[in-house]
């Protein structure tokens, strides 16, 4: 197997581990902060490692083939973790959006958030308090469901991972391992 594979998996490993031993701690259960700053972290650290050891041993390279080697690991992860994050949200811990969508339940039972939501979305003006009820929680189950945060995850770490592997690699090329 590859090293810059091996990286991948071992960073999506790590991620997963972290999150259910917090799981298992029930610490940080509904602040996502920490996780998403461990991931970003993973991804630079995992981009970084691939493309170093392959810098490393090999004199030449283009930026393209370093692109390519920096996107491997990073998309590996991204994959990993995302898939994680869906088996996460619908059968290890359903409950965090059950009560997400509790919440919001509970916050459209006042008929002042009702109001806001009026104002604040021209469509709604001339609803029925009972109409924008509706169409609040129905975009709210669709949101908050293990299939959008999936997505939405996996989408954001392709993109993280496609321009961090532009900029890594620009910096290792022009700084770290520049011809002299």
């Amino acid at each position: 197997m590859k090293t810059s594979i091996k990286i991948g998996v071992g960073f999506a490993l790590l991620w997963i581990i972290l999150k259910l031993s917090a799981f298992s701690f029930e610490v940080f259960l509904t602040d996502l902060k920490p996780f998403v700053f461990a991931n970003m972290l993973f991804v630079t650290l995992a981009i970084s490692l691939a493309l170093y050891a392959k810098k490393r041993f090999e004199t030449e390279s283009n930026l393209l083939e370093d692109i390519k080697t920096a996107m491997i690991p990073g998309v590996l992860y991204a994959i990993i973790v995302s898939s994680f994050i869906y088996f996460y949200y619908q059968s290890i811990y359903p409950e965090f959006n059950s009560s997400k969508i509790s919440a919001i339940e509970l916050k459209m039972n006042n008929e002042a958030a009702v109001a806001d939501f009026r104002k604040s979305n021209p469509a709604m003006e001339n609803l029925s308090s009972d109409e924008i009820r509706e169409q609040v929680m129905d975009s709210m189950n669709n949101y908050y469901s293990a299939q959008f945060t999936m997505t939405v995850s996996l989408l954001g770490l392709l993109l993280y991972t496609t321009l961090n592997s532009l900029v890594i690699s620009l910096i290792f090329r022009r700084v770290i391992f520049r011809k002299t």
